[in-house]
């Protein structure tokens, strides 16, 4: 399946403003970018983005999605490994990653008791 990706987002000159024009009319910057994204330049270099939280919101939720999505296909794909070759079979810190077989390792087993754990 083929995803059409934009290198870099796409904006007309209406929605650039320099910084110092931006700092003096931030109001005005804040409006406008409930309708659409407003770049910030500085040097003639886009510097910053301000738009709408419920633009703001959706990009976020979209990208968790993502993630989730991508960590759902590893997953799927080292199980099918897995499958294909029933010697091999993996440690977990090479399926956890490092960072998170670290943070494994400080779980203290005793922190839950029996009862809670098999509520």
């Amino acid at each position: 399946m083929k995803v059409d990706v934009m290198e870099k987002p796409q904006f007309n000159v209406d929605q650039v403003i320099p910084a110092s024009i931006a700092a003096r009319r931030f109001g005005e910057v804040r409006k406008n970018a409930k309708v659409v994204p407003q770049f910030i330049s500085e040097n003639n270099r886009i510097d910053s983005v301000v738009q709408s939280y419920e633009d703001y919101e959706k990009m976020f939720m979209e990208l968790e999605y993502l993630r989730e999505l991508t960590w759902e296909l590893n997953l799927s794909n080292r199980i099918e490994a897995a499958d294909l070759n029933p010697s091999h079979r993996y440690h977990l810190k090479e399926v956890m990653g490092e960072a998170d077989y670290e943070e494994f390792q400080k779980i203290d087993p005793d922190a839950i008791s029996d009862d809670e754990l098999f509520d």
